[in-house]
């Protein structure tokens, strides 16, 4: 009796059996065996659980990971949860719980739908950002880039959630200004911060991007929001209308040659004279002071991306105050426009409104003189009074006395050295990249592992005022290169560092408290900072009375290192209690040499920026720290496309269109729900949800059921009993295996889909060992199904999943004949059928020439051959 296709009568089956076999775990490193890292962007635990969208990512890992145990790689495919961060408290706080109570059973549900999809996990090395074993080493690693210099605090204007409460790194806010968290309007606050120097490592991030294997649009991203310009700062001469001085102003600018023409300057709202005017250290009149201040506090609601928009009507304020060009002496006047920001270049911006639209916008809007000192190739130097005249990126040089008649590009060279040798200006690097601000003021986070001395801070101070500095920098003074750095470093230690001391290795895990009220407080603060008997502790450099650092650290702390835990890890064997310094270089120095880095890097694009430069950062600074041995996490990063909801939408509770992968296993099994996620569309691109195509998934399953179950298609026989069938089954072995690698599980799907139609249209036994070869290219994409039939129909002992794929030699293509069309003067005149031997100009004439239905047109008469090697021939008479 032929048995039903019933995926849900065995499939929970084969989950007990693989965990009892633990035929994923990974096992000890072979130093000879090739190894293979696939991981996925582990998951954020919500509430809501998986939807159907995010098995897409984790089968393509998965169906990788698969093929290469079976190719005889050791592979390391490892999962876990990226636990902490804004969107488990804010859900915690709505059902009154802590999220230590309510993450863990996210967790759970998590790890049982993926259980239930079948994914190949080492399950032996799943980890927690929560966990205080791994958030011990997260607090390690702040500290060693503390004390690398690339930590510090200070008051700074951040983004600001008034919902959440906390401030935000600047790629956490959206293009509408909104929290990317909750969606709520942000604003600014100035707040004490922790900021990590990421702009140290500008240029090497920029310089390895060269080495990866990534979507080429993720890699611009990357290049775009690094945004490296080379160009000069220059200096010009503040003042009023009466000529008072008040300092000087000094604007990067990537186009010294257009300075002649160059008639006013923009500061952004948070520059120093700007607050200045606002605290009366600059005199202007009470009706601008307060104009400059109002202005001010507007642009505070703003984001970057919004003032930056270039269809935005400009905006901006005068000071009253003046900047003076060197070059022709020319008086411009200083305006606050918040189209400028404080964060790149210098915060201000010397206007050149005939050849930048930006600024000709701005001058018209305020009525401000726009002079031409470029000429195109149109030949066009009538005055610019429209913005298709605004020259930008090539022409001659008018009006700029000794640059008139040079080229942009010889200009540019010719006034940058004339300017510095003036002593007006210098070369500069300039980046979009800001430094990442690295606290939040929220309870759900790794408490960041520092403690605040006010004695300590207090006896430094009097030290450095009191000769300190000078005994400091004599011991660099005969090291120039080193005292670069360290006059840097203590540049920023003597304003804002002093008194700030990590936490002693020893302490680690600095552990969160278990607290029931932890809402955010209205201060600005963490909440952790009304917890007196955690915040008060001793200083750890004199055992004064000092106060721990309440803020805790962003979500993005953990996933900036995860990767490299996996390789030493152990659910089972927590991390001993030891110096973390002596851990990394005597337990995970090896494992992480070994495994890393990654192989193949499997999430969506929305991490272009995020998650990616921040890990890449990381790894950069641990490589110098000679804590790791490369520069690079992710080899190769492919972005999984977006699953919408069948409306088309993108999948959202509030609009009741989520699909639970629960409802589909149970219906169809998840050997239908993983065929259908890597059929539906190539690997990257979006893609909605079809009920339709999915039932053709499961109809697909049920036919290769019914085929092994029927005897009429198989038979017990070793050896191929049809040269047709064989030959077609090899072609589609090499297909699927060349398309796994080649991330293009759509159309392995298809190959293996013709084949089955082409077995059961022609109803042709397959021989066992070409039954099995079959089941094995399937099993990476169907691991329920094809495991049932391998063992309860075919009889096999051990899993599939630990067979070895097929090996094909692709030689024996060599032989496979080509079809060649021939035509005499256009028209198809016969069809040849030859072997690649035979495929060469002169005998593909040869052969034509022997045939009567071409000869007959050809006798007698002269011709041309025109031959496309492969694909057709031409007698042209």
């Amino acid at each position: 009796m032929k048995r039903q296709y019933v995926p849900q009568s065995f499939e929970k089956d084969w989950i007990r059996c693989w965990q009892k076999e633990k035929i994923y775990q990974t096992g000890d490193f072979v130093p000879r065996r090739e190894k293979v890292y696939i991981l996925d962007m582990f998951p954020y635990p919500s509430g809501a659980g998986l939807h159907v969208g995010h098995p897409r990512g984790y089968t393509a890992s998965d169906v990788l990971a698969r093929y290469f145990r079976m190719n005889g790689r050791q592979v390391l495919h490892p999962i876990g949860w990226d636990a902490f961060g804004l969107p488990a408290e804010n859900a915690a706080i709505k059902l009154k719980k802590n999220p230590l109570e309510t993450v863990p059973k996210n967790i759970a549900n998590f790890k049982r739908q993926l259980h239930s999809l079948g994914f190949s996990y080492d399950w032996s090395r799943e980890l927690a950002t929560i966990d205080p074993h791994y958030y011990a080493i997260t607090q390690w690693l702040f500290i060693q880039f503390f004390k690398m210099g690339l930590l510090y605090k200070k008051m700074t204007p951040v983004y600001y959630c008034p919902k959440c409460q906390t401030g935000l790194a600047e790629e956490e806010v959206l293009a509408d200004g909104t929290h990317e968290r909750c969606g709520t309007k942000i604003t600014r606050k100035e707040l004490p911060q922790w900021i990590f120097k990421i702009t140290d490592y500008a240029d090497s991030l920029l310089k390895t991007l060269g080495n990866l294997q990534w979507p080429k649009g993720i890699l611009e991203m990357q290049k775009n929001w690094i945004g490296r310009k080379e160009g000069l700062n220059i200096s010009y001469q503040v003042v009023d209308s009466k000529q008072k001085s008040f300092g000087k102003v000094v604007c990067f600018t990537t186009r010294p040659d257009t300075n002649f023409g160059a008639t006013f300057v923009v500061l952004a709202p948070e520059h120093k004279l700007v607050k200045e005017i606002i605290q009366g250290k600059i005199k202007v009149t009470d009706k601008i002071k307060r104009a400059v201040e109002k202005y001010y506090q507007r642009s505070l609601a703003k984001t970057n991306l919004e003032r930056m928009n270039e269809g935005r009507k400009k905006t901006g304020v005068f000071t009253g105050l003046y900047a003076i060009n060197s070059l022709n002496n020319r008086l411009m006047p200083l305006w606050v426009s918040d189209f400028v920001l404080a964060g790149f270049g210098t915060g201000a911006v010397v206007g050149v409104p005939g050849h930048d639209r930006r600024d000709f916008e701005f001058a018209r809007t305020f009525d401000l003189p726009i002079i031409r000192v470029v000429v195109g190739k149109d030949g066009d130097s009538s005055p610019i009074t429209k913005e298709s005249q605004v020259q930008e990126e090539a022409g001659k040089m008018i009006n700029s006395q000794f640059l008139d008649g040079l080229d942009i590009h010889q200009a540019t060279k010719k006034i940058s050295d004339y300017i510095v040798k003036k002593g007006w200006g210098r070369r500069e690097v300039s980046y979009h990249l800001h430094d990442w601000v690295f606290s939040r003021q929220r309870y759900w986070g790794e408490p960041i592992p520092m403690v605040y001395c006010s004695h300590c801070a207090k006896q430094h101070r009097s030290w450095w005022n009191t000769g300190g500095k000078e005994e400091f920098f004599k011991k660099y003074h005969d090291k120039p290169k080193l005292l670069k750095q360290v006059s840097k470093r203590w540049q920023e230690i003597e304003t804002s560092l002093y008194g700030w001391f990590p936490v002693g290795e020893e302490n680690l895990p600095l552990k969160l408290p278990y607290v029931k009220h932890y809402q955010p407080t209205k201060t600005g603060k963490s909440p952790l900072a009304n917890i007196g008997d955690w915040k008060e502790t001793s200083c750890p450099h004199c055992g004064y009375q000092a106060e721990r650092e309440t803020d805790t650290m962003p979500n993005w702390a953990g996933s900036s290192w995860y990767f490299l835990a996996f390789p030493f890890w152990k659910k089972d064997k927590p991390i001993k209690k030891m110096a973390l310094s002596k851990f990394w270089t005597t337990e995970v120095k090896n494992h992480v040499r070994n495994w890393l880095p990654v192989d193949w890097y499997f999430g969506g694009a929305e991490h272009a920026v995020l998650h990616l430069l921040y890990a890449r950062f990381w790894v950069h600074a641990l490589n110098d720290l000679g804590l790791v041995n490369f520069r690079e996490p992710f080899v190769r990063l492919r972005n999984v496309g977006m699953v919408l909801a069948e409306d088309h939408r993108k999948m959202s509770k509030s609009w009741g269109n989520v699909i639970n992968p629960d409802s589909v296993v149970h219906e169809y099994g998840a050997d239908t729900l993983r065929i259908y996620e890597m059929f539906m569309a190539p690997f990257s691109q979006e893609i909605a949800w079809s009920t339709t195509t999915l039932q053709g998934s499961y109809r697909f399953l049920r036919r290769i059921w019914q085929l092994y179950n029927q005897s009429a298609y198989t038979t017990k026989a070793g050896n191929s009993l049809n040269q047709k069938i064989d030959r077609k089954l090899k072609k589609t072995i090499l297909k699927v295996s060349s398309d796994i690698t080649g991330v293009k599980f759509n159309t392995a799907i298809a190959a293996m889909m013709a084949f089955i139609n082409y077995w059961e249209r022609e109803k042709i036994k397959l021989s066992l060992n070409e039954a099995k070869m079959f089941l094995k290219i399937l099993s990476p994409f169907a691991p329920f199904m094809t495991e049932e039939i391998w063992r309860h129909v075919l009889g096999e002992k051990k899993s599939i999943h630990l067979s070895s794929w097929p090996k094909i030699d692709d030689q024996f293509l060599v032989q496979e004949e080509t079809t060649i069309p021939v035509q005499v003067n256009g028209k198809l005149r016969a069809i040849l059928r030859l072997p690649p031997s035979q495929q060469s100009k002169k005998a593909v004439i040869i052969e034509a020439l022997k045939s009567p239905k071409i000869t007959k047109y050809l006798t007698g008469k002269k011709y041309k051959v025109i031959y496309v090697a492969g694909k057709i021939l031409n007698f042209v008479v």
